[in-house]
C-alpha cells in the first residue's frame, strides 16, 4: 500500500519541482566528478614545473630560515591581525560555498562558476596539504607538529589564483596581496617557518590553476564544409572538461 501511495505522489507531483530536483541532483553528481578529475589532474607537467619551482625556492629560503626565526624572536614584530583568520579553510571554504550559492541564487553564472572553482581549489589543496604535512612531519618554530607547508598560505594563494584566472588583475592582484600579508603573518607569529610559506604558496597556486583548466584550455580549430551549392568553413571551440 505504501509502495502504491509513493508511486501516486510521484506521478502527482508538479513537473518544475522534479525538474529541480533532477536539477540539483545533476549539478551535485558533476560537482563530485570534476572534484575527482582535480586529483587526477593535478598531476601534470605543468603543476611538476610549478611545484618544482616552489621546491628550489623553498630549499633556498631554507637556509635563512633560523635567521629569520632569530629576528621575530629578538625584534618582536607586531603581528599581522586578520592572517590566521582569513588562510584558515574554516573561513575559504564557507565563502566559496557562500559565493558560489549566493552567484547562483542571482542567476549569475561567470561568479557561480567562480564560487564553484573556489570550493574546488580548497577541496583540492586542504588534502595535499595535509597528506604533505603528514609525511613531512616538520616541527614548527614555537614547537607544534605539522608546520611544512602552511595551510594558511596554501589556502590563501588557491584562492587567489582562482579570483586571477577567473576576473584578472582587478581582483586577482589584491588576493594576491592578501595572500601574501596571511603567510607573512604566519612567519611573524612564530607558526611557520619561511620556507613553508613560501613551498604553500606554490602548492596553492597549483591547485587553483588545476581547477580553472577550463578556462585557459580552449581549442579553435577550422575544418573544410561542404553544403549544397558550394562549400564553406566549419570553425569549432574544444574546451579542457575538469
Amino acid at each position: 500500500m505504501w509502495k502504491a501511495a509513493v508511486v501516486a505522489a510521484l506521478i502527482a507531483a508538479p513537473g518544475p519541482a522534479f525538474a529541480q530536483q533532477a536539477d540539483q541532483g545533476s549539478v551535485a553528481v558533476r560537482f563530485v566528478r570534476d572534484v575527482a578529475s582535480d586529483y587526477k589532474n593535478f598531476f601534470s607537467v605543468e603543476n611538476a614545473e610549478w611545484l618544482g619551482f616552489g621546491g628550489a625556492a623553498a630549499l633556498v629560503m631554507h637556509a635563512g630560515d633560523d635567521r629569520i626565526f632569530e629576528w621575530t624572536r629578538d625584534n618582536n614584530p607586531s603581528s599581522l591581525s586578520g592572517g590566521n583568520e582569513y588562510g584558515s579553510q574554516y573561513l575559504q571554504i564557507p565563502l566559496a560555498i557562500a559565493w558560489w550559492g549566493i552567484a547562483a541564487a542571482a542567476g549569475s553564472d561567470r561568479n557561480a562558476d567562480a564560487g564553484r572553482d573556489l570550493l574546488r581549489a580548497q577541496l583540492s589543496v586542504v588534502s595535499w596539504t595535509y597528506a604533505i604535512k603528514f609525511a613531512a612531519d616538520r616541527t614548527r618554530p614555537n614547537g607544534d607538529p605539522r608546520s611544512f607547508p602552511s595551510g594558511h598560505a596554501s589556502n590563501s594563494f588557491a584562492t587567489a589564483m582562482v579570483l586571477q584566472e577567473h576576473y584578472g588583475w582587478k581582483l586577482g592582484v589584491p588576493a594576491f596581496l592578501v595572500a601574501t600579508y596571511t603567510g607573512v603573518s604566519r612567519v611573524i607569529d612564530n607558526q611557520h617557518w619561511a620556507s613553508d610559506v613560501v613551498f604553500g604558496a606554490f602548492l596553492g597556486m597549483a591547485s587553483g590553476r588545476t581547477v580553472t583548466l577550463h578556462l585557459r584550455d580552449t581549442r579553435v580549430t577550422l575544418a573544410p564544409l561542404a553544403v549544397s551549392g558550394g562549400g564553406g568553413v566549419m570553425v569549432s571551440a574544444t574546451r579542457w572538461s575538469t
